[in-house]
């Protein structure tokens, strides 16, 4: 043990022997045993003990616990002089937790500087009119710093009446955890810029953040006031963790009006794992059944976080950027209720120009499956999803549903080259356009089983820009479209087993460079609707356009392609009975599966052996 070590082991023994002989001269008179204990009933004048009662027992005096007090024992509080404003409790609290392992706040207590825990299984719960508020010098500061782990922290009131903040250096806030394996239950925070936090200086694991209440938060952003200003990235959160093992759930978080804050509930892995990793710093992380309300840049993010779950959360309205994000994120799972309700004229963080969506994905991901719902609501533009940022690759599947009450142009996804992307499942109503893709060659996009209902004459899937990738839709439905598909410039495209109703185009299409199957697709209004390929004849790729109901196509072979047995045309799915029209004016069936099998036009007999 160091010099250090054995002087405060000596202080602590000290002073828990001095409070011994205080509680037990107490008891043999009867007068404060009732306070070893928060809201006690004032002890009885003793009793002449009976005959048969147990020597030394004292009638009237309940048993003493040396390792429990409360603030109301101790005479802290911070309203005894009332005329000079609230006085600095700080001393005096501070020697009673590193006195008491358990202690409970059952006064007004103000602090000018952070309290430290440093008791090991230490517990602090709030009781009665028990408070814990900032002086004005603490507008960089937290309330209580967790050092000791397994600490927990109960049923507390943290208050910030000043509304202390600040916009850079420290932070204002209630609880920093720098521990492991902390619990923060059924507490009260009132206007704090950071309620709760655990750094990744520290790296905390086995965190718990459950059933609490975080009410009027702050943030650092300086909102409509600056739309120059990159403040409030940093700081305005409810709870923010870096580290591992973490479970947030049951809490309920608030924004105050008109605030610019951060984040509501966020979990981030720690920045230096995958260099020094413990066997603890996987970045698992449980977020359920929270709920957040209001002007936080985004409700619920995850990020740098392998093997977390996302589930049960309710995003009711008011997130600035995004209900729910996950930034370079792998192996997550995500089933949550978003109500994205947000003005075009609210631009908070205007400065980092965000994409703004009820869910975004940003800068990569790997492996996140996200089944949520989402309601746009009235007044609102925005995305149902976005890739809000294209700076790594994302795999990501997307289900659920989303409603769009908002703008009429609103367009339900937003997909910014990703690597692999999977719609399966996904039912969007109300939207001007099922999704709008920007693309390269190393993208992959399939679409299963969806069902978009759109408000009008929108499209249902657009190639915004790029060039290159893949495309494939099965079994889809989109209504009330202008044009079911506007996909230029595409590597390979297949739409098969797909419904579509409107009174446009099937199919928008040029620049196809590979591949190309349009087959077994349907026109449900009735009407007939083309499939238009903007280049004239076909290109020299590999394409089949067959059994569709409803549906024209323009797509016609060169005589070129048919006498070259260099072109895809023979190279690739020839078979024997196969028919192509060719110069739009004859059909032609092929006689065999090789490439130099002739063709024979059904119109004349002539036969063509490609050479």
């Amino acid at each position: 043990m160091s010099i250090n070590e054995k002087a405060s082991e000596e202080r602590i023994h000290s002073r828990r022997k001095a409070l011994t002989k205080i509680l037990a001269s107490a008891a043999a008179i009867g007068t404060l045993g009732s306070l070893t204990r928060a809201n006690a009933a004032p002890a009885s004048t003793p009793s002449a003990p009976a005959p048969d009662s147990v020597a030394g027992k004292i009638n009237g005096a309940p048993g003493i616990i040396l390792d429990h007090a409360s603030t109301s024992w101790a005479k802290i509080r911070n309203d005894i002089h009332r005329s000079n404003g609230p006085v600095d409790n700080y001393a005096a609290l501070q020697q009673l937790v590193e006195d008491k392992k358990y202690l409970t706040i059952d006064t007004p207590v103000s602090i000018n500087k952070s309290i430290t825990l440093t008791v090991k299984n230490q517990i602090i719960e709030g009781r009665g009119n028990g408070i814990i508020t900032p002086l004005a010098n603490m507008g960089n500061e937290f309330l209580l710093v967790l050092k000791a782990d397994a600490t927990q922290i109960h049923g507390i009131v943290l208050d910030n009446p000043m509304l202390l903040k600040s916009e850079t250096g420290g932070r204002q806030g209630g609880i920093m955890i720098s521990a492991n394996y902390c619990e923060v239950s059924n507490c009260y925070f009132y206007r704090m810029l950071q309620s709760v936090i655990a750094p990744a200086s520290f790296g905390a694991y086995g965190t718990k953040i459950t059933n609490n209440w975080f009410l009027e938060c702050l943030g650092a952003g300086t909102g409509m006031r600056d739309l120059h200003s990159k403040l409030g990235e940093d700081r305005g959160d409810a709870v923010t963790i870096w580290g591992s093992g973490t479970i947030m759930t049951g809490n309920h978080a608030y924004c105050k009006a008109g605030e610019d804050a951060r984040l509501a509930f966020h979990a981030e892995g720690l920045p230096g794992a995958r260099k020094h990793v413990r066997d603890f710093d996987h970045k698992d992380i449980i977020m359920a059944n929270n709920m957040a309300k209001g002007s936080f840049r985004r409700h619920f993010a995850m990020e740098n976080i392998n093997g977390g779950i996302s589930i049960g959360n309710i995003s009711m309205g008011g997130a600035t950027w995004w209900g729910e994000a996950y930034i370079q994120c792998k192996n997550i799972n995500v089933k949550n209720t978003i109500r994205y309700s947000n003005s075009p004229d609210i631009l908070n963080g205007n400065a980092w120009r965000p994409i703004k969506a009820a869910i975004a994905v940003v800068n990569f991901n790997e492996g996140v499956n996200i089944d949520s719902t989402v309601l746009i609501a009235k007044g609102t533009k925005a995305y149902g999803f976005a890739i809000a940022t294209q700076t790594g690759d994302h795999d990501v599947t997307l289900s659920g549903s989303m409603i769009n009450e908002g703008a009429r142009t609103n367009t339900a996804l937003y997909l910014n080259q990703p690597k692999r992307f999977r719609i399966n499942n996904l039912d969007t109503r109300g939207f001007a356009r099922a999704a709008l893709i920007t693309s390269n060659p190393d993208v992959f996009i399939s679409s299963n089983n969806n069902y978009h209902e759109l408000n009008g004459q929108g499209i249902g899937l657009e190639m915004a820009r790029g060039k290159g990738g893949t495309i494939n839709v099965n079994g889809d439905t989109y209504l009330n479209v202008s044009t079911a598909f506007k996909l230029p410039n595409l590597d390979n495209l297949s739409i098969k087993n797909t419904q579509v109703s409107g009174e446009g185009r099937f199919a928008n299409l040029s620049g196809i460079s590979r591949s190309l199957t349009i087959s077994d697709n349907s026109v449900i209004s009735g009407n007939e609707m083309p499939v238009a390929y903007s280049n004239g004849s076909s290109p020299d790729i590999a394409w089949t356009v067959q059994n569709n109901i409803g549906i024209r196509s323009n797509f016609t072979y060169s005589s070129d392609q048919l006498t070259s047995e260099k072109s895809q045309l023979n190279q690739r799915n020839k078979y024997a009975g196969k028919n192509v029209s060719v110069n739009n004016n004859s059909v032609w069936v092929a006689l065999g599966n090789n490439p130099e099998a002739p063709w024979l036009n059904l119109a004349t007999q002539k036969q063509v052996k490609p050479a």
